[in-house]
């Protein structure tokens, strides 16, 4: 019985935060012209030195397909450029154009300006124990997809 309650709970607190985390950044990102995947997606090219398709699909949780088609798509809106290694032509790098560059740094003060008010009201604590759980609970779920 506790395995089937914990299996709900988490499911449920899942789907909720997706849900609210939806509610919170689509706006923001949409008001940029971008879906939340497209401005995920901007995000970790900027992060990552080294970004290929295949590295920011990983990173975002889409096929390679996927994120070929997504990467297409942002390439053609003028927020990336993909830039084919002349050694290697499978290899694609993508890159941040001025406008991708300056999109996610708006996005990026947007964030700060709403959230940094709420955020600063947390302890380190706070921060430490959300993300101890969260790691917790990816490797409850990394154990349990062993199985399969």
């Amino acid at each position: 019985m506790r395995e089937i309650e914990f299996k709900n709970e988490i499911w449920d607190l899942i789907r909720l935060i997706a849900i609210e985390m939806d509610l919170v950044f689509r706006p923001i990102v949409e008001s940029h012209g971008l879906t939340m995947i497209q401005a995920r997606i901007l995000a970790g090219i900027q992060r990552c030195e080294l970004s290929t398709v295949g590295s920011v699909g990983n990173a975002v949780g889409l096929s390679s397909g996927n994120a070929s088609t997504m990467c297409k798509s942002l390439e053609k809106a003028g927020f990336i450029r993909r830039i084919r290694a002349p050694e290697d032509e499978r290899f694609v790098k993508l890159v941040l154009t001025e406008r991708g560059k300056e999109t996610i740094g708006r996005i990026g003060a947007v964030f700060q300006e709403k959230y940094t008010p709420i955020l600063q009201e947390k302890t380190d604590q706070d921060f430490n124990t959300i993300i101890a759980g969260m790691k917790k609970l990816k490797e409850l779920i990394v154990e349990m997809g062993r199985v399969w």
